[in-house]
């Protein structure tokens, strides 16, 4: 679907912009109130992909679009937090379709009601609810579509794991009701691409718990796949809870078999998009009320493209006439620098105390051992010989 516009060589080069230019992503994230989660410079490549992405749906005009990305990249050089991005995003597109539909007179009651029905016809009537999910589910998806009772998973053994932390006074460790046969979606493809990063989320949340494992200065070793880093915690959790050793086997066979089929495959962020009308979800502002509203035409198009359902279930099967499957760079990229992970003293202790040492190694130290312990003996014996030698008067 984006396709075409994320091979331009403009669109590139501002993709590299966004992710290298503290101009572009270092923003005031505090001043992001309409997602929950913890946002970092990520986040700034996420509504680029959501301005393509309405640019796609609304307009896919090939000859506007020129305009529209300078327009973008003023934005991103202009405003100082992400919210007031997202609004004039949200104005940018309602003026673009007011271009596209050489609109002169934007106040006359026709005219309004042509813009806005423009732009609730394409982006709501016949627009998408979206799904975030790990990219190794992504070929059978597009192969055969979307079927929970096939979605590969290790659900059983993953309420067993909750067992056996009970058995150390630790509930619901992993907070999901596994019996529970929903797909959640919703109508914002920032929310989209955060939920591909960490899912499934209740394994991210998991091993990422503050309240049991301690508090990382970040959390970017999940979304790094740094695996010794994610895991460390949990191992030392564990020991520190003296965990048996067949529950600690348990948990962590567990944890690496979840571990390597989110990863048997290069993570992307990986879209499941299911037009609105096939889950029927009710909407929150009509286009009755729309054309009721005597405000500013500009704002009103920002409340219909701003996003209003974030958790929509679904229990059934979707096919494939009924997907579309986007794929995109994901922002994290694999112990690369400018993405370091910071680890506190205490964790690079546990992180080194964890690693094999190998019996070569150990053999070549204890022969190092005997020579130094050889070398001690025998300057302590010079030194004790000089003493005797000085206290009966023999110079030396």
């Amino acid at each position: 679907m984006l396709d075409e516009y994320l091979k331009r060589g403009d669109v590139d080069s501002f993709i590299k912009e966004i992710k290298t230019n503290e101009r572009y992503f270092d923003k005031n994230n505090d001043i992001f109130p309409s997602h929950s989660f913890t946002v970092s410079s990520e986040l700034a490549l996420y509504i680029f992909y959501d301005a393509l992405y309405k640019y796609r749906i609304i307009l896919n005009d090939i000859y506007l679009f020129d305009e529209y990305l300078e327009q973008l990249e003023k934005l991103y050089r202009k405003l100082d937090n992400f919210e007031d991005i997202m609004v004039g995003i949200n104005k940018l597109i309602c003026k673009m379709v007011i271009v596209k539909l050489d609109i002169k007179d934007v106040d006359g009651k026709e005219a309004r009601k042509q813009i806005l029905s423009y732009i609730h016809g394409h982006y709501i009537i016949n627009g998408y609810f979206i799904h975030g999910f790990n990219t190794s589910y992504s070929s059978k998806i597009e192969k055969v579509g979307f079927s929970l009772e096939e979605y590969e998973n290790y659900y059983d053994r993953f309420q067993k794991l909750n067992e056996i932390f009970a058995k150390y006074n630790v509930l619901r460790i992993v907070d999901k009701d596994f019996t529970k046969k929903k797909v959640y979606f919703t109508d914002d493809i920032i929310m989209g691409c955060y939920y591909s990063n960490y899912a499934p989320m209740f394994f991210y949340n998991f091993l990422t718990s503050e309240d049991y494992f301690g508090k990382l200065n970040r959390k970017d070793g999940y979304l790094i796949d740094n695996y010794d880093v994610v895991i460390s915690r949990l191992k030392r959790f564990m020991s520190n809870n003296l965990f048996s050793e067949n529950d600690k086997k348990y948990i962590l066979d567990l944890v690496k078999d979840e571990w390597n089929l989110l990863h048997r495959v290069d993570k992307k962020i990986s879209l499941l998009l299911v037009k609105r009308k096939v889950i029927g979800d009710k909407e929150h502002i009509t286009f009755e009320e729309c054309l009721q509203d005597d405000g500013d035409v500009y704002d009103i198009a920002d409340r219909l493209l701003s996003s209003k359902n974030t958790n929509v279930s679904y229990d059934a099967d979707l096919f494939l006439d009924d997907i579309e499957v986007i794929t995109l760079d994901t922002y994290y990229e694999k112990e690369e620098e400018s993405y370091h992970l910071e680890v506190t003293p205490e964790e690079e202790f546990y992180q080194y105390k964890e690693k094999d040492v190998s019996k070569e190694f150990l053999d070549v130290y204890g022969k190092a051992s005997i020579f130094l312990i050889l070398g001690s003996l025998f300057i302590t014996l010079g030194v004790i010989i000089t003493i005797i030698m000085v206290f009966r008067g023999i110079s030396i």
